[in-house]
């Protein structure tokens, strides 16, 4: 099945048109703004943790340096595409597929239905310099879109899902979004890189456009700060790979971001003047 765009199915027109193209997103170019990046649909791994800061919030800074291993995973991901310039084989599996072919069909729907306005299709936007998110719009809310919270004509960021299953629909829907929901620093993400602090989720029942939950999805300060944060440190981790072993050179990026970082220095000044005084007991033990 080719994917029909909304061009071809007669979604926009006049100055709507002006704002959609067919090539934002999933192409060769996209896929090179993301390489190297912290993606938003990757930002979940990025931001994983220990279990031991896993009940801890977001604003305290033993949890922020607590990489767990999916955290660790990503960044040495993003490092490797970083530094030599080569890429995973990008594996379009037939739930992506479907997503890819019905989200302009979803977007035609909600257009139709009056539960948004004035839509604009954006690519990867940068909500950070080495962090991006591939937003799937952004439109103002409808004269039909009852969701509390939304006002008429607000401007709203949009993310859509399209599950082929209804293990997918649990996933998305069986309760409401938090922080732990698997979309929620892709959500956290996509706002930061629009600058509008809310966001719609659209999520559809499965295998069709027509029939759609919707929900409201609110900016935090606190994990945006957070996200940055992780950015930041990953950043300095990578930067460090030429001097140190991968799990050394994360583990000094930590150091460097936290308070007990004077600690770490101290016990590095200790080390070095124990060897200093070694070499010197070396050289009065000769001359005696």
């Amino acid at each position: 099945m080719k994917t029909k765009s909304l061009h071809e199915i007669g979604a926009f027109t006049g100055e709507e048109l002006a704002g959609y193209s067919d090539t934002l997103q999933r192409t060769d170019e996209w896929l090179e703004l993301r390489y190297g990046c912290w993606n938003g649909s990757e930002n979940n791994d990025l931001m994983g943790c220990g279990r031991s800061t896993s009940k801890m919030g977001w604003d305290n800074t033993d949890k922020i340096i607590d990489f767990g291993s999916a955290a660790e995973k990503q960044v040495y991901k993003v490092g490797k595409e970083r530094l030599t310039g080569e890429h995973s084989m990008q594996i379009d599996a037939k739930p992506l597929q479907h997503g890819r072919e019905n989200e302009p069909l979803l977007i035609d729907q909600l257009l139709k239905d009056g539960i948004i306005t004035d839509f604009k299709e954006l690519s990867s936007e940068k909500f950070y310099h080495t962090g991006r998110a591939s937003v799937d719009g952004v439109a103002k809310v409808g004269p039909n879109c009852k969701v509390a919270g939304l006002v008429l004509g607000e401007e709203i960021t949009l993310e859509l899902k399209c599950p082929v299953s209804w293990d997918g629909h649990y996933k998305r829907k069986y309760k409401k979004v938090d922080q732990t929901h698997s979309d929620w620093w892709q959500f956290q993400s996509e706002m930061a890189a629009s600058g509008i602090k809310k966001l719609l989720y659209v999520v559809t029942l499965p295998m069709t456009f027509k029939k759609y939950d919707l929900e409201l999805v609110l900016a935090s300060d606190i994990h945006m700060r957070a996200l940055i944060s992780r950015c930041k440190i990953a950043d300095r981790a990578i930067e460090l790979w030429d001097k140190y072993s991968y799990q050394e050179a994360l583990e000094r990026a930590c150091a460097e971001f936290s308070p007990k970082k004077e600690v770490i220095e101290v016990a590095e000044t200790v080390e070095k003047v124990a060897k200093i005084e070694k070499k010197e007991k070396k050289v009065v033990d000769v001359d005696w």
